[in-house]
């Protein structure tokens, strides 16, 4: 899993013009994880983002507990996104967006055709 973490950070942090990256994983719900399977965030990051670099992380901290009281008030009016500064993006933005990068993993086809 680390391993397909680093090769999809190193695509992410060159398309998206990152300097580095911060990788996080929860696991349990003690750990905040909200989404009950094991999945990995690869945010790209850049010089000034956070005032300090240890800040993103009580930031993605709130937004899980953020999410996960959504979740538990059964809201039905979310509408996909972690925050309300980010809109929803459409199917054909997102297909866009994976067209484009799908040739960095083209080493990776036989995967998705099984």
């Amino acid at each position: 899993m680390f391993l397909t973490a680093q090769k999809v950070g190193a695509v992410v942090e060159k398309e998206y013009k990152g300097e580095s990256l911060t990788i996080t994983l929860q696991d349990g719900p003690m750990a905040g994880q909200t989404v009950p399977h094991v999945h990995v965030h690869i945010i790209p990051r850049v010089k000034g983002d956070w005032a300090n670099n240890d800040e993103i992380y009580p930031e993605i901290d709130k937004k899980e507990r953020e999410m996960n009281a959504e979740l538990s008030k059964g809201a039905k009016d979310k509408k996909g996104v972690d925050n309300d500064e980010r809109k929803p993006r459409s199917l054909e933005e997102m297909t866009v967006e994976a067209t484009g990068l799908r040739p960095h993993f083209e080493q990776f086809e036989d995967v998705w055709s099984a």
